[in-house]
């Protein structure tokens, strides 16, 4: 196991180095993402909220919260090809009051140029937000 990942589906151990570069974004290591799993249709990522992630009612702020999802769904996205965010809906359902969040993100359709992830946020046991992520394929040329 690379350092700072989690479990790599045997199936997708030729992409560790890939998914690896992808964990290195300045701020996903800002904000202490880590990787927990990657299978073939699922990614699953988690992260303790620090008292400087939080909002001014004392909640984990919500674009921390977009963040730990949109990173699931673009590690998931690229994991065999390169892809670019196209649409991103999250829809919240309780504040985030726990210290520990994960993201799961699972492939609700891939094509040839798109990429659909469906995300759910927990912590503590709850569903926190949910929502689907659209990923464009870049093909080169």
């Amino acid at each position: 196991m690379s350092e700072g990942l989690g479990f790599i589906d045997p199936s997708l151990e030729i992409y560790r180095d890939r998914i690896a570069d992808m964990m290195t974004a300045p701020f996903i290591r800002f904000l202490g993402i880590e990787l927990v799993s990657v299978k073939p249709d699922e990614v699953r990522m988690r992260m303790v909220m620090k008292p400087e992630y939080r909002n001014s009612n004392g909640v984990g702020h919500g674009g921390v919260i977009y963040t730990l999802a949109d990173h699931a769904s673009a590690i998931a996205a690229n994991v065999a090809s390169d892809a670019v965010g196209q649409n991103g809906n999250l829809t919240y359902h309780r504040p985030l009051v726990c210290d520990e969040v994960e993201a799961v993100s699972t492939r609700i359709n891939a094509s040839r140029s798109l990429d659909v992830e469906d995300v759910r946020v927990y912590s503590g046991g709850k569903l926190i937000a949910s929502g689907v992520f659209t990923a464009f394929k870049v093909r080169k040329e």
